[in-house]
C-alpha cells in the first residue's frame, strides 16, 4: 500500500498533516531527523511509521521514500536556526523534489507562504518574515521555483497567517496571484495539503490560503475547492 510521508513532521503544522491523514485511515510516514527526539509527538497508531530523515540530505529522503513507498509528498519542513532558510525552505525543496522523482512519487505538496513573490518585496509582513529567519521569504520563492521547475507533480500551498484553531471553524478562501494574506488554522491547511495530494485539479497549481471570516464552513467544501484554477504553466 502507498504511503504520505511528511517532511517536517513534528512541526505544528507538519503534525496536523500527521494527524488528518490518520484520521483519514491514510499509511502515513513521519519523517524527523532525530526519531528518539519524538517519540513521545505522534499518535499511535497501526498506519504511522515515524522514519529518520533530512531534508537537507536528498539520499535519506529518497531511503524513506523507496523504503515506505511514499508516493506522495508534504513538505511542512521549517529551519531552526536564524541562517536555516536557505538550507531548509530553498535547498530542502529541492533536494525532495529530487528524491521524489528518483522514486516516482505521484505528488509533492509544499507549504509554503502567502506574499512570497518578489512583487511583494516591500510589504510589511514579507519583510518581517525575512528578517524573522534571514532571506525566509526569499529561500522560500527560490524553492517553489525549483520545485516548479523539477518535473514532479506538485501543489504548492502558500497559507497566510497561521492560528491555532480547530479544523473546519469557518469556510476557506482559495485564490491566485499572490494579493492577499489572510488568516487560516493550521489545521485547516493541513487538510487542504492532504486533499491537493490526491486531486486532480490541484496538480502543478499554486494557490493562496485563507479563511472567511464569519461563515461557516459546509461539509463538502474540500469536494470542488481545487476545480477552476489555473495551473502555473496555463497561458
Amino acid at each position: 500500500m502507498t504511503s504520505t510521508a511528511v517532511l517536517g513532521a513534528a512541526g505544528p503544522t507538519g503534525l496536523e498533516c500527521v494527524k488528518r491523514l490518520l484520521d483519514l485511515g491514510q499509511p502515513v510516514v513521519a519523517v524527523v531527523r532525530n526519531p528518539d527526539k519524538y517519540k513521545d509527538t505522534f499518535p499511535i497508531d497501526k498506519n504511522l511509521q515515524v522514519k529518520k530523515g533530512d531534508v537537507t540530505d536528498a539520499v535519506s529522503l529518497q531511503d524513506v521514500f523507496s523504503t515506505t513507498n511514499a508516493k506522495r509528498v508534504i513538505f511542512a519542513a521549517s529551519g531552526k536556526g536564524y541562517f536555516s532558510a536557505k538550507d531548509v525552505d530553498e535547498k530542502g525543496v529541492a533536494n525532495t523534489a529530487e528524491a521524489a522523482k528518483k522514486v516516482g512519487a505521484e505528488r509533492v505538496v509544499l507549504v509554503s507562504s502567502a506574499l512570497v513573490t518578489p512583487k511583494n518585496r516591500f510589504h510589511p509582513i514579507r519583510l518581517i518574515l525575512n528578517n524573522i529567519r534571514w532571506g525566509l521569504m526569499d529561500s522560500k520563492y527560490r524553492g517553489e521555483e525549483l520545485l516548479r521547475k523539477s518535473s514532479v507533480p506538485y501543489t504548492i500551498v502558500r497559507p497566510g497567517g497561521l492560528t491555532n484553531d480547530p479544523p473546519g471553524q469557518k469556510a476557506l478562501a482559495i485564490s491566485q496571484g499572490d494579493t492577499s494574506a489572510g488568516q487560516v488554522a493550521r489545521s485547516d491547511v493541513a487538510r487542504v495539503c492532504v486533499a491537493a495530494s490526491t486531486d486532480s485539479h490541484a496538480r502543478n497549481v499554486t494557490l493562496e490560503l485563507s479563511s472567511k471570516k464569519g461563515s461557516e464552513a459546509p461539509a463538502d467544501e474540500l469536494q470542488n475547492i481545487f476545480k477552476g484554477l489555473q495551473p502555473d504553466n496555463a497561458t
